[in-house]
This record gives C-alpha cells, structure tokens and sequence, in this order.
C-alpha cells in the first residue's frame, strides 16, 4: 500500500505535466459556453448524426436540459458542503450516476427510432474509447518525443532547452511505469488520509514542475508556460462540469 501510496503522488504531478505541455493553441482559444450554449451545440450534432425529426428534437432538448439541472443542482450541493464524502458516499454516488445514465439510454431509446439507436450508442462507445484508442497506439517513448515537438514549437525551445526537457519528459515516463508496477502489485485503494495526503503533494508536485521549466525557460517562454498550464486548468474544469 504504501509503494501504491507514493507511485500514486508521483503519478498526479506527470500526468499533470505531461497535460500542460500537449495543449495546443488552437485549442486554448475556445470559448468558453454556457450549459445551454453545450445543449444547443450537442443538440445540433446529435440532428445531423442521427437525422432527428422536429419532434425528435424538441424531446431531446427537453432531455439535455434536464440533465444540466441535474448537474447544476449537484454542483451547487458539492458547493455549499464542507464536509469531504466518505467512501460510503461516494460508492453510492457512483451507483446513482449507472442509474442516471441507464435511465438516460431508456429515455433516448423511447425517443429514437431502432436505426437511429443503433447509431446513438456506436456514437457513444466511439466518444469513449477514441481517445484511449489513439494514446494506446503509442509507446511512452513516442508519446515523450511528440509532446517535446509540440512544446518545441509552441515555445520556440532551442537545442539545449529541448535536450533539459526531455529529460524531464524521460523523467515522467520512469516515474509512470514505476506507478503501473506498484499498483500491480498492490491491487488495493488508497484511504482518506492518503488521498488527502496525495491531494497536498500535487501542489507540491506542480509547484516542482513549474520551478524546473522556470529554471529552463527565459521570461518569455516562461509566460506563455503559464498561459498554458491555466488554459488547461480551466478546460479541465470545464470537462468535469460537462461530464455531470
């Protein structure tokens, strides 16, 4: 538990680093929507894909509305408590969003006619997968060299600012495989107490990463290293809120 415990500290901050340096800046410029603006977009794509009907429409609009209520009015719960959920809570929070999302299935396979349905879930198990799909087709090693051109391009790094990073990069990719390895052999989650303890670390963690890219970097390189770790930040946050 207790190797888990520190692989686990360890991972947050790469994986936190590693997110930073792959954003590109097309990407950091989207603007920012409302939960209705997020329905209309999703609503307009699901007409194209699905070829919905007027009426189809309206009920799915009905549909995406409610589940953003559903979601404001957890988040705004999430808000005002100040009391962590204890692992009882959570499993049942769990359980209660499979409910949502079968409830959800039900609803739209009531909507959608059997074509249509069959498209709506190979469009969703495509949403899920895709990502994971195109990141397994790399080995660490690939994936290092693609996030050290992109930050070569985005900070316009020189030859000896490119071999530093890559060490840390290399660096990242050890730690990682040293993470997979002990939660292979643990097989168990971490408590309360570690998690809070892991929460604390990845400050820490972050606060090391941005040191040694300050330390790489000069002035302007390091701002727009800021620009992009607070782009990223608030599109995470923003995927968390889409993803309720």
């Amino acid at each position: 538990m207790k190797k888990l415990f520190i692989a686990a500290l360890l991972f947050v901050g790469i994986v936190s680093f590693a997110q930073d340096i792959n954003q590109k800046p097309a990407r950091d410029q989207k603007e920012k929507l409302t939960p209705e603006q997020r329905n209309e977009k999703h609503l307009q794509k699901l007409t194209t894909e699905l070829s919905l009907d007027k009426k189809q429409q309206d009920q799915v609009k009905q549909l995406l509305a409610e589940r953003s209520a559903k979601a404001e009015k957890f988040r705004d719960a999430k808000k005002d408590s100040k009391v962590k959920p204890t692992a009882e809570e959570r499993e049942a929070f769990k359980k209660q969003m499979e409910t949502e999302k079968a409830a959800n299935d039900a609803k739209m396979k009531a909507i959608l006619n059997t074509d249509q349905y069959t498209k709506w879930t190979a469009l969703k198990k495509e949403h899920k997968g895709g990502h994971k799909g195109k990141r397994d087709m790399k080995s660490p090693q690939e994936r290092d060299q693609a996030h050290l051109q992109k930050l070569t391009t985005e900070l316009n790094l020189n030859a000896d600012q490119q071999k530093q990073v890559g060490e840390l990069l290399s660096d990242r990719s050890t730690k990682m495989a040293m993470l997979k390895k002990s939660r292979k052999e643990a097989g168990t989650a971490p408590t309360a107490a570690e998690k809070d303890a892991l929460k604390k670390q990845m400050k820490e963690d972050r606060k090391a990463t941005d040191a040694k890219m300050k330390a790489i970097l000069n002035a302007e390189q390091y701002k727009e290293w800021a620009v992009i770790q607070k782009t990223h930040q608030d599109k995470m946050k923003d995927h968390r809120k889409d993803k309720m």
